[in-house]
């Protein structure tokens, strides 16, 4: 196995909390550095008013029972400024954060989405556990802009907590003994977040269960169908059944951590309340302290809670930051690192040299010792039945997975050589799990082709090689057709017709090294399959000389028969290979194959 099927196989591990804390505020304070300090010094700022608060109605109860105007008056004027500051503060800190917060949600989501485009592989998006990582990250990335504020509150909240300490301690320096009683509560807070977390993953695949029965019972696409095979109930029913797998793991946290929430709490009322009673029987305070003790050691309990909610809050930010940590390692790893560049033009050809391949995370093997030569200039078509391993194979020309054994060679040079982004800029094609872009048509086409995305010409010209010109006359607007019905204007198209604008979107590229159309027409008929296979198997020999490979891959083994190769593929293995007169005259599997698929349209 390769170095980074290896390194895919097992997946990198998760950075530690401090790393990852550091990289995410680095992003994060990129969107906008002097807003960010700004919302932290105003987020300070705004509790110093309110602690300040218990000091204030000591000077003014003192000076009512000392009979002394002075410090009424003091009193007084210091609660009714707090009361002034503390509003203006806090609207000051919630404008400035607000704003800083859409900055900083518009940065974190943007990055996790190059992140994830900068993969150059796509086992993270089709590994049942990585999957299960995204879901948790693609949930908490929408609220990791709100778990930076939670961290710059939880700095406040501390600054308040440690400023009532110290209001405190002006009554008795053994008040600061009331901080202990507090202990509890952060720490169960801390594990509680932990545990919590620890349950969302490992209920992660109940979640993205009952989504996807959710998806199913309410958009259109699957309506039809469930309504005619009658189990739109059968999905309700899948729908509940998964919802309450995932509530049923995440109920148990929740119950346990609220009864170890309620006992610390006690523990710190029990301290909140021997403080008063020391203060009153102990010390034989005056009234102002014992307004003051009772005062700052109520906002204390407060403080305690807004500081061990955020510490909650910055738990899961920490969390969050490690998966996104995660990915950016993952990213790092499965970036392509080529030294080589993409041929200009193929002069020999592709060739596979006893190519071997398992899934990352399996040990079945899907291909086994595939030896074969794709001739530069050539049409080549792969055939076999779902399951051979067809797909596969055009996911390793692709650069999609690297071979677990063996290697393919581009002209003489290893594909793993080549930089991905090289390699696939010189790519065009279909897929038989083709995209709905739903933009206008010309764009959804021009998107084909970056360089030619608003050339009229091209994208026509693509369209016409796609056979794809009657659903642009079609259309209303053209080229300029908003497509999708959901949006203003919009239109919907049958899933033939989005497959042919999926096809004019591959014929982008003009010269491109590999070709490759992975049942792209499978919503067509025979007859138009046909046709435009052979159309284009045509083109593609009228253009031999800049080395272009063409591959076909379809079920139906009468429309490529004008391949120059046709590839038959079967249990993971090159059943056989040659033109079509010479697999017909052998009378092996493709010849018995093709005469009863033959037969069907007589």
């Amino acid at each position: 196995m390769t170095s980074a099927a290896a390194a895919g196989a097992d997946g990198p591990a998760m950075p530690g909390p401090l790393v990852t804390m550091a990289r995410t505020l680095r992003h994060a304070l990129r969107a906008e550095p002097s807003m960010g300090l700004l919302a932290m010094v105003l987020a300070v700022l705004a509790v110093v008013p309110g602690a300040l608060l218990a000091v204030w109605l000591k000077l003014a109860v003192d000076g009512v029972t000392q009979h002394e105007r002075a410090l009424v008056i003091t009193g007084a004027a210091g609660v009714a400024g707090s009361a002034i500051a503390v509003w203006l503060l806090r609207l000051a800190s919630s404008r400035v954060t607000r704003r800083f917060r859409m900055k900083v949600a518009v940065a974190l989501e943007s990055y996790v989405a190059d992140l994830q485009a900068s993969v150059d592989t796509i086992e993270h998006q089709e590994r049942p556990e990585y999957l299960d990582r995204l879901a948790v990250l693609r949930e908490s990335v929408y609220q990791l802009d709100h778990m930076l504020l939670a961290l710059i509150d939880t700095i406040s909240s501390v600054a308040c907590l440690a400023l009532t300490v110290a209001v405190l301690m002006t009554v008795s320096p053994w008040m600061v003994l009331l901080v202990l009683f507090a202990v509890p509560t952060v720490l169960v807070s801390s594990w509680r977040s932990g545990a919590v977390r620890a349950a969302e993953e490992a209920a992660a695949p109940s979640q993205r269960r009952y989504r996807h029965f959710f998806a199913l019972g309410t958009t259109a696409g699957p309506a039809k169908e469930l309504r005619v095979t009658g189990n739109q109930r059968d999905v309700a029913a899948g729908w509940d059944e998964s919802w309450r797998a995932w509530y049923k793991v995440m109920a148990r946290t929740q119950w346990a951590g609220g009864l170890w929430q309620a006992a610390a709490w006690g523990v710190f009322a029990l301290g909140y309340a021997a403080a008063v009673y020391w203060t009153v029987d102990g010390l034989h305070a005056s009234a102002g302290n014992v307004v003051l003790v009772v005062t700052a050691g109520g906002r204390l309990g407060q403080y305690v809670a807004m500081t061990v909610g955020e510490v909650d809050f910055v738990r899961l930010w920490l969390d969050a930051c490690r998966r996104l940590g995660w990915l950016e390692n993952y990213a790092a790893v499965h970036r392509g690192s080529g030294d080589r560049a993409a041929p200009e033009r193929l002069r020999e050809g592709i060739s596979f040299e006893d190519v071997g391949f398992c899934y990352p995370g399996t040990d079945t093997a899907v291909l086994h010792e595939i030896s074969l030569a794709l001739p530069a200039g050539s049409v080549v078509a792969l055939v076999g039945e779902n399951g051979a391993g067809k797909s596969t194979l055009v996911k390793l020309l692709c650069g999609f997975y690297r071979p677990s054994a063996g290697r393919i060679l581009v002209d003489g040079t290893d594909l793993a050589r080549i930089a991905p982004q090289q390699w696939r800029a010189r790519l065009s094609g279909a897929f038989q799990d083709f995209a709905r872009l739903e933009f206008a048509a010309g764009s959804s086409v021009g998107l084909g082709d970056l360089d030619f995305l608003d050339d009229s010409a091209a994208v026509t010209a693509a369209v016409g090689r796609a056979g794809a010109a009657d659903v642009i006359d079609g259309l209303s607007g053209g080229l300029d057709t908003q497509l999708g019905a959901s949006w203003p204007d919009g239109v919907d198209l049958s899933f033939g017709q989005w497959q042919k604008l999926a096809l004019a979107r591959g014929f982008m590229r003009s010269a491109p090294l590999l070709t490759i159309l992975d049942e792209p027409t499978a919503a067509l008929d025979a007859q138009t399959e046909h046709g435009l296979f052979e159309r284009y198997a045509e083109e593609a020999r009228t253009s031999r000389r800049d080395g272009r490979i063409t591959i076909l891959v379809s079920h139906r083994f009468s429309t490529v028969r004008m391949a120059d190769l046709i590839v038959v593929v079967g249990d993971g293995r090159i059943a056989e290979l040659g033109s079509h007169e010479e697999l017909m005259a052998r009378g092996g599997p493709y010849a018995e194959l093709y005469t009863i698929q033959a037969s069907a349209y007589r």
